[in-house]
């Protein structure tokens, strides 16, 4: 009986895990600095495309998923490296040279945009998806701190730090982020609290979103084994 529980809960894992991931890129900034090929560009400078109606993945297939940027200011920096490294490699060098910005210090006569928002929607709301959220940004020739501060919301929330400031090869992950039950994960970018900047800039550069089914509690691991065990008796 143990071999057949134990074997119940392989399929019972199996099929829980039984959907593939899907890998979506974006691309935040300039209109002169898109990515051309299956990424998402979403422009700020003119912000003539703030939003993605329906986001194409890695390999180019349409996914349904939205993407709607507000709060930024109205242009953008090319100043981020043209050659990313180590783990930011992963983004195209036209993703990584340019940049969503705000401040939300004194910035000449500009209003303040004191955080960017960036909204994520059409995503699974039933809690059977989870999706890795990557983020890298980068301006170079920067002599004092611009650490940024990534609040990220969904069903649960966290936040993250990373440090543009000539950086070429640093990126921050949140891992396992379940959408809200309305399908959405919101992305808040602004000044992180090692931000020495006067104008107090933040950056945003590239995100890579993947989806992959979410981990099950044990106890919904222990119900689709019983369910398998079950079915494996009436064979019998």
């Amino acid at each position: 009986m143990k071999r057949f529980f134990s074997l119940a809960l392989v399929l019972g894992l199996a099929a829980v895990q039984s959907a593939s991931a899907a890998t979506v890129f974006y691309d935040f900034g300039d209109s002169n600095q898109q990515t051309p090929v299956n990424y998402n560009n979403v422009v700020v400078n003119p912000p003539g495309q703030l939003s993605i109606a329906d986001s194409v993945d890695s390999d180019g297939s349409l996914t349904g998923i939205t993407a709607s940027a507000s709060g930024f200011f109205t242009g953008s920096n090319t100043g981020g490296p043209q050659t990313p490294t180590g783990d930011a490699a992963i983004f195209a060098a036209t993703a990584t040279r340019d940049n969503a910005f705000g401040h939300a210090g004194a910035f000449g006569a500009n209003p303040l945009t004191p955080q960017g928002t960036v909204v994520f929607g059409g995503l699974d709301g039933s809690g059977a998806t989870a999706y890795d959220i990557t983020i890298f940004a980068g301006r170079n020739s920067t002599p004092n701190l611009r650490e940024t501060q990534y609040d990220i919301s969904g069903l649960a929330s966290t936040s993250l730090l990373l440090e543009p400031a000539n950086n070429t090869s640093n990126v921050v992950t949140a891992a396992g982020v379940i959408p809200s039950l309305a399908g959405t994960i919101t992305l808040i970018a602004k000044p992180g609290p090692n931000n020495n900047s006067p104008e107090q800039f933040y950056y945003l550069g590239a995100v890579r979103l993947v989806s992959a089914p979410a981990i099950p509690e044990p106890a919904s691991l222990a119900i689709a084994g019983l369910a398998s065990a079950g079915f494996l008796f009436r064979r019998r």
